[in-house]
């Protein structure tokens, strides 16, 4: 199971990566800082960075205007 944000629980399946947790999520948004176990990831590397069991993840979207 990965914690996300501390708040909702995803299940967790082998090869998981950043955008995978993104989709089960449903988020999209263009401006996002995502944390793995207290590692930033690069936006790069969303689709290849591993997601292990019991991570601690954070997405944040960042907002904006004026």
């Amino acid at each position: 199971m990965i914690l996300v944000n501390q708040r909702d629980r995803v299940a967790w399946r082998p090869g998981m990566t950043v955008r995978d947790v993104m989709t089960v999520m449903a988020w999209d948004y263009v401006l996002i800082v995502v944390t793995v176990n207290g590692v930033h990831v690069e936006q790069d590397d969303y689709d290849s960075f591993p997601v292990p069991d019991d991570a601690d993840v954070r997405i944040i979207h960042i907002a904006h205007g004026g």
